[in-house]
């Protein structure tokens, strides 16, 4: 009997399993380095990105149709393990890479006390889910808070010092995939001078 050819499926299921993780690994490093983690911009590689999530089923399924024609062919085991790691690391890469797209979403919110005295208590809230107890804040000293809305709201700063209370309600609006850097300065004067812009590039990192 004439024994059918092993090279294509083997071919196959490494295409498979080859594709997704290049161009997937390309498309989100792409729009990091390109935008430094911001929803705008890098639409390229966003749109390569987006192919690449939906093709991901069909390549899955197609890799392993192959390893299994691959199998009835004769291939070896070590020829089936190899490619079949390729194309399962696929997975786990594809969540990674999903998980590591909502620095898009985080958002910073620096508070400094210029009012020449200590600020008792603060407290930062971002809508109905987020919270930040920054306690007690020196003159002249500062607070980052860093975080992910799970859903649009209003940033609002409530506190006491010196037997009054603080409170500033909407000083920004927060929306997921919608960065903004926001500054809360407590003046001499008792007032809050509120700053806000579109989010920095890479300000999602540590320390900044």
């Amino acid at each position: 009997m004439r024994q059918r050819p092993l090279k294509r499926p083997l071919l196959v299921a490494t295409v498979c399993g080859f594709a997704p993780l290049v161009l997937g690994s390309v498309a989100f490093f792409g729009w990091l380095l390109e935008t430094g983690g911001k929803s705008e911009g890098g639409r390229a590689f966003q749109q390569l990105g987006a192919i690449m999530l939906t093709a991901g089923p069909a390549l899955l399924a197609a890799g392993l149709a192959a390893l299994w024609i691959a199998r009835r062919r004769g291939a070896t085991a070590p020829q089936l393990r190899s490619r079949a790691l390729l194309i399962i690391t696929n997975l786990p890469l594809a969540c990674l890479y999903l998980e590591g797209t909502s620095v898009a979403a985080i958002q910073r919110v620096e508070v400094v006390n210029r009012s020449g005295q200590l600020i008792e208590e603060l407290t930062l809230i971002a809508g109905d889910t987020e919270r930040c107890e920054v306690g007690s804040l020196a003159d002249g000293a500062s607070h980052v808070w860093k975080f992910c809305p799970r859903a649009e709201g209003a940033l609002a700063v409530v506190g006491r010092q010196a037997g009054r209370n603080l409170r500033v309600r909407d000083a920004a609006m927060f929306y997921v995939f919608d960065r903004v850097d926001v500054w809360l300065v407590l003046e001499p004067s008792g007032a809050w001078d509120v700053r806000e812009q579109p989010g920095a590039p890479w300000s999602w990192l540590p320390g900044r």
